[in-house]
């Protein structure tokens, strides 16, 4: 039965706002922090069941913040889940070698996420990779908080990209790029846009090729451009089914 405590740790709000709505509204206690530093502070004074950790933030990242989590003497019993854009074999190792009990891919599924978490506290897997079978749980989130989080993550979105659109004629901010990539591939999935989350993901590969093609970069950030500008429909199999408020609405 729920009602354990979970601190979420993310540095984008609106993946904050989510996950804490997804977890609050299936009878969890839910703490939040925009930074390691901020959760490692939280954590002198409270005792959460388990850490859900992004792995890639400004400053101390998730791992880091995993090894001291792991290695406090006050700590070390608390469960520590990574949330990772980046689901290969090295870095599923690389989560696991830094303490962490598990971890879970971005784009989160938000239907099957408090399944995979109770599945976690319960014990009954063997790491909490490994997805619940058949097992989902409908995100009961409201139409009017779902409408602001979508409509402001599409503002921010469309904003930055005109900004970088704007700094390919001059010095290019790519590790700021970079890192807005991820976060989108991870936000987009989390609200139902698959199609920003591809095309976000599309934009992280061709920023981590060496030396940049600057052309497909231009290319990929404008189709990126045009998906913020025109999100596609939400209601297809694998994404968060939207409320009839919800398609009022859009």
């Amino acid at each position: 039965m729920a009602g354990e405590t979970i601190l979420i740790v993310d540095d984008t709000p609106v993946n904050l706002k989510l996950i804490r709505l997804l977890l609050a509204n299936q009878g969890y206690k839910t703490l939040t922090a925009s930074d390691a530093e901020d959760a490692l502070g939280f954590l002198g004074s409270h005792h959460p069941d388990l850490v859900l950790a992004d792995i890639q933030m400004p400053g101390m990242d998730g791992l880091a913040m995993a090894r001291r989590i792991k290695c406090g003497q006050d700590t070390a019993d608390i469960g520590v889940i990574a949330l990772t854009a980046n689901a290969g074999a090295a870095d599923r190792q690389a989560a696991l070698d830094a303490g962490c009990d598990g971890y879970i891919p971005k784009p989160i599924d938000p239907r099957t996420l408090a399944a995979r978490i109770r599945e976690f506290l319960d014990g009954r897997a063997a790491a909490a990779c490994v997805p619940p079978a058949h097992s989902t749980v409908r995100p009961s989130i409201s139409a009017a908080d779902m409408h602001e989080l979508r409509q402001r993550f599409l503002e921010e979105g469309t904003e930055r990209l005109r900004y970088f659109m704007a700094s390919l004629e001059g010095r290019f901010p790519a590790d700021e790029a970079a890192m807005a990539v991820h976060q989108w591939v991870g936000t987009s999935g989390l609200l139902g846009y698959s199609d920003i989350s591809r095309l976000a993901g599309e934009v992280a590969t061709v920023l981590a090729a060496r030396p940049v093609d600057n052309a497909q970069l231009r290319e990929s950030l404008a189709d990126l451009a045009v998906a913020f500008n025109h999100p596609p429909s939400l209601l297809s199999g694998g994404q968060m089914q939207m409320t009839a408020d919800d398609r009022m609405r859009h």
